[in-house]
């Protein structure tokens, strides 16, 4: 769990049962929950701090059912991992897109002066190569995606999902933290 002034993610080792990729989706009543340990959800059961299995996803959506687009929870998953975005509602802004956090990392093999403002931009949230690149005020290039993204996905910095047909990057927080 990481709680920031804005929102809460609760993240979780592995990806989704049956192996389910989503990248970042809104649609949390979309998702179908299961326990991944029986053995550890009865304990928790039996201890009244989880409810029954399946309804997590549901009452969060009813929570936030009133809420603006700056508001809206959301789920970010890739193979390994999946985060889930709760943002806090009494922060008047919602969840900031730009957040770009300081950072410390080692230097990445054959990296480029972009590299620490790209781990940054996307530490809190995973982004398109497009937003990436507004971000950065360059180009969406084949230098961009393949010398700069590339190269940090190549290295273990960044982690690439994709969503249709948009390809979105998120910094490996093993390989940077805040500084």
């Amino acid at each position: 769990m990481d709680l920031f002034r804005d929102r809460l993610e609760i993240s979780s080792p592995g990806g989704f049962y049956r192996g389910e990729k989503f990248g970042k989706t809104y649609d949390l009543t979309g998702i179908i929950s299961k326990r991944r340990n029986e053995l550890i959800s009865g304990v928790l059961v039996a201890c009244s701090v989880m409810e029954a299995a399946g309804t997590g996803f549901d009452k969060i959506a009813e929570e936030y059912s009133q809420a603006d687009e700056a508001h809206r929870p959301y789920l970010y998953s890739s193979s390994d991992h999946f985060t889930l975005v709760l943002p806090d509602l009494t922060y008047a802004e919602g969840v900031k897109d730009d957040s770009a956090p300081a950072l410390i990392f080692v230097p990445v093999p054959g990296g480029t002066e972009l590299d620490g403002k790209v781990l940054s931009f996307c530490y809190n949230q995973a982004h398109k190569v497009s937003e990436i690149a507004e971000y950065l005020g360059v180009s969406d290039s084949t230098y961009l995606r393949k010398q700069v993204l590339g190269n940090l996905e190549a290295n273990g910095y960044l982690e690439k999902s994709k969503v249709s047909r948009a390809m979105f990057y998120k910094t490996n927080r093993d390989m940077a933290a805040l500084s």
